[in-house]
C-alpha cells in the first residue's frame, strides 16, 4: 500500500462533516485498490479562483464511466456486493455534506484502471 497524501487547505464548514467526507473517500479508494499488488492511493488538492479542489485517486477496480453520474445516488453501487462490501451510502453522504457547504462533487475512472474522486469547495474570502 502506498499513500501520497498532499498539503490540503484551510476551509469553512462542520469539521466533523468533512471529516466524514475525507473518511469516505479514503475508505472507498482503500477498499477498491486493496486487489492490487501494490494499492496506490493520491489525496491533492489545488486552489482556483473560486474554489479549493480536492481529490482522492486510486488505481483500483474503476468504473465504467458511463454509471459515473449513478455513483453519487443512495444505495447505488456499480459492483456486486459479493466482490466489494459495502451499503451504497458513502458516496451519497460525501455528495449530500459537499452540497449543504456550497459545493460540488465529480467522479472520473475506466474499468480495472481506477478512479478519481473529488469536491469543490468555495473559497473564504
Amino acid at each position: 500500500m502506498q499513500w501520497e497524501i498532499g498539503a490540503l487547505p484551510t476551509v469553512l464548514g462542520d469539521g466533523a462533516l468533512l471529516q466524514q467526507v475525507m473518511t469516505n473517500l479514503r475508505s472507498n479508494a482503500l477498499k477498491y485498490s486493496r486487489r492490487r499488488r501494490v494499492a496506490v492511493i493520491r489525496v491533492t488538492s489545488r486552489m482556483t479562483a473560486a474554489e479549493w479542489r480536492i481529490e482522492v485517486q486510486d488505481n483500483g477496480a474503476g468504473f465504467n464511466p458511463q454509471h459515473a453520474g449513478r455513483l453519487f445516488g443512495l444505495f447505488q453501487q456499480l459492483h456486486r456486493t459479493t466482490v466489494f462490501e459495502g451499503t451504497g451510502v458513502g458516496l451519497a453522504t460525501v455528495r449530500r455534506v459537499i452540497l449543504r457547504h456550497g459545493g460540488r462533487v465529480w467522479a472520473a475512472g475506466q474499468s480495472a484502471e481506477g478512479a478519481t474522486f473529488g469536491f469543490g469547495l468555495p473559497r473564504a474570502e
